[in-house]
């Protein structure tokens, strides 16, 4: 088996997947295969990546292949896709190269004092690909650290929550036990046995909760895998991190909501217990159980702002005008390189011009990409007799590709449809970064890129060219038959079944080497915030789960105010009291309770909001109707789980309540 560092060109490492895939045998050296117009031999087989890796290759081609191509471009221009490995010497650390960039700048590039368009170069550490948002990976799907970190938060959050019910429920239930413990410690047991006991319940029901959770797990991550796309399972044989995360959370979860209780309910004096004098409030530590209550209206209200704010911000990004139509179009890859030729012939042209034979077709146009994409290519530019260098975006566009993409033109006229560029198309973000102000000023200015000088014909207003994540950047289109990799194709609304059988059968007939796929232009937009998307929907569930265990504490809580304030609700009410009065005996705690917890989320939500908004160039303003809109939803869930059982409670019969002690 050859190693990696091929010096001979067309040649190919296959995965064994791929190998047994397209040959039918994993021992597929010597074997020949056809990529992108070239041939390829295998000389190595390697083993299937993780569904997991960053680098899901299931294809490698030696370099020497395209090093000329590559090395005509040089690193004037960037494409995405283009990376760059090197390792670094033992001992040595990423510091100790970043000092000497300037100096391989000044030797590549010049003397830097004329890096005029501030051109730097990157290390990025591997170990950070995965979480690097900046720039992506080769799974197009990357999670921030502070993403990571989100939901560690909100799961704790979810436990805490649910610990403080516990806490508050066994407390405000610790009366019913004073007698047992009374007679406990009058048969000999101390404090520290009653507490282990307590303990010992609570870690015996924190163990069935963690057993019904692994069952709810097991069952859920049929749903999950497929909603975040990922191979998740529970591997109890060799997952050692998992029995470390059990075993941790059994033992944080049994103190942390046991040990209070323990300490009370052991703590009763054994003949006040005996003569049933524990009050309610002796038993519960009445401030105790305000702040506990009081945390989990915080929580609440801090995950009600943050869903509120991370859906209202995913709908502006999906209803945001982004400069160009989106609806009805799909893109299809094209699978071979073309060249200009003598006769004008193509058969991606010819291609695409057939395609508009279909009744349901409206438009077609090849280009190197949609005017959106995840693809970028960026090089720069002068302005011919200027010296200064600018940045900017390149797509390489036919001329159909305005027309099918409803761009708007400023000034001047669009791209003849041309195999190679004959004048450039610019956007209106392109005249501003070079101090133009009106886009009529530009038409015939010769710019200087790619070794060429030509004119610029046209001016278009700005579009979205990557998601609004970013923002607008100079952009220039251009005829180059050489770059065009899709084929974009506008169908008529209401035949678009009909008419995707059709363009597949054409385009297979144009390629019968090749497997056809297509994609929805809009989906492809909507990749953009799938992280995003799925967000919100974790956001929302989770959410849902600490309202709905904080309404189970409430609503505990209510029951046992009820049961503890019968006679006196019994008396106000002989007194005369109205219903109105008992309700609000019931609902001024917890009113109180609500508007410390949202006194206390609304500047952590807010900033937490802002932190994240930052990541976008486009994104909503945090307004009042947020809070107001959070608070209020608070209310409401607050006042459904208490007020039936306080109407309840408010409506018995005051002899009934008077008899009932």
């Amino acid at each position: 088996m050859q190693p990696l560092g091929w010096i001979e060109p067309n040649e190919a490492i296959l995965s064994s997947r791929w190998a047994t895939k397209y040959f039918g045998k994993e021992d597929a050296i010597g074997e020949v295969l056809k990529y992108e117009g070239q041939e390829y031999r295998v000389t190595a087989i390697m083993e299937d990546l993780p569904s997991n890796t960053d680098l899901p290759f299931d294809l490698l081609v030696s370099y020497i292949t395209i090093k000329k191509e590559k090395d005509e471009s040089g690193w004037n221009g960037i494409w995405s896709d283009d990376q760059c490995y090197f390792t670094l010497r033992s001992g040595s650390s990423i510091s100790d190269v970043e000092v000497r960039i300037p100096a391989f700048i000044s030797k590549y590039f010049g003397d830097t004092s004329r890096n005029q368009d501030n051109k730097t170069f990157i290390m990025q550490p591997f170990s950070e690909v995965h979480f690097d948002e900046r720039f992506g990976n080769y799974n197009y799907n990357t999670i921030s650290n502070s993403q990571l970190n989100a939901l560690t938060i909100i799961g704790i959050f979810l436990l805490l929550t649910a610990c403080i019910n516990f806490i508050n429920l066994t407390t405000a239930e610790a009366v019913k036990r004073s007698k047992e413990v009374g007679i406990r410690k009058s048969l000999g047991s101390t404090r520290s046995q009653l507490m282990l006991q307590f303990l010992g319940e609570t870690t015996l029901i924190t163990l069935v909760s963690i057993l019904l959770s692994l069952v709810v797990a097991e069952i859920g991550l049929a749903f999950i895998n497929t909603f975040l796309d990922l191979p998740l399972a529970l591997n109890f044989g060799s997952d050692v991190a998992l029995w470390v995360f059990l075993v941790s959370t059994l033992v944080v979860v049994s103190l942390l909501s046991g040990i209070y209780p323990s300490i009370v309910v052991s703590g009763f004096n054994p003949i006040s217990a005996l003569k049933n004098q524990i009050s309610a409030n002796h038993s519960t530590g009445f401030n105790l159980r305000r702040g506990l209550v009081g945390m989990q209206f915080f929580i609440s209200q801090l995950l009600i702002i943050g869903t509120i704010v991370l859906i209202t911000q995913m709908n502006f990004l999906k209803t945001k005008e982004l400069g160009f139509k989106k609806e009805a179009i799909i893109t299809v890859p094209i699978p071979e390189e073309e060249s200009p030729t003598e006769d004008g012939s193509s058969k991606m042209r010819t291609l695409r011009n057939d395609l508009m034979n279909i009744a349901g077709v409206e438009a077609t146009s090849l280009s190197s990409t949609p005017p959106s994409s995840g693809s970028v290519s960026s090089t720069d530019f002068q302005i011919e007799g200027g010296d200064q260098h600018y940045a900017t975006q390149v797509k390489q566009v036919d001329g159909n590709y305005f027309d099918l993409y409803g761009i708007e033109f400023l000034a001047g006229a669009g791209l003849t449809d041309a195999d190679t560029a004959q004048s450039f198309v610019v956007n209106e973000r392109f005249t501003q970064v070079i101090g133009l102000s009106d886009p009529q000023e530009i038409i015939g200015k010769r710019i200087k890129m790619w070794g060429k000088s030509l004119p610029v014909s046209g001016v278009v207003k700005n579009f979205h060219t990557v998601s609004l994540q970013d923002p607008l950047e100079a952009t220039i289109m251009l005829n180059r038959i050489r770059g065009y990799r899709t084929l974009s194709i506008k169908l008529n609304p209401q035949s678009v079944q009909p008419s995707l059988k059709e363009v597949q059968r054409k385009w297979e007939q144009a390629y019968p080497e090749f497997i056809y796929s297509y994609e929805f232009l809009e989906d492809e937009i909507r990749e953009f915030y799938e992280a995003e998307a799925k967000m919100s929907v974790m956001l929302t569930v989770f959410t849902s789960m600490a309202i709905f265990i904080g309404c189970l504490g409430l609503f505990g809580l209510t029951v046992f105010m009820a049961n503890q304030k019968t006679k006196e609700i019994g008396v106000r009410k002989v007194l005369g009291a109205s219903v109105e009065n008992i309700l609000l005996l019931f609902s001024r705690e917890f009113i109180r309770l609500i508007l410390i917890g949202f006194v206390l989320a609304a500047p952590v939500g807010w900033y937490f909001s802002t932190k994240y908004l930052e990541q976008f160039a486009y994104k909503i303003s945090i307004g009042p109707s947020v809070f107001i809109v959070g608070l209020g939803s608070t209310f409401l869930i607050a006042f459904i789980t208490v007020g039936y059982r306080s109407i309840k409670a408010a409506m018995i019969n005051p002899a009934t309540s008077l008899r009932s002690e």
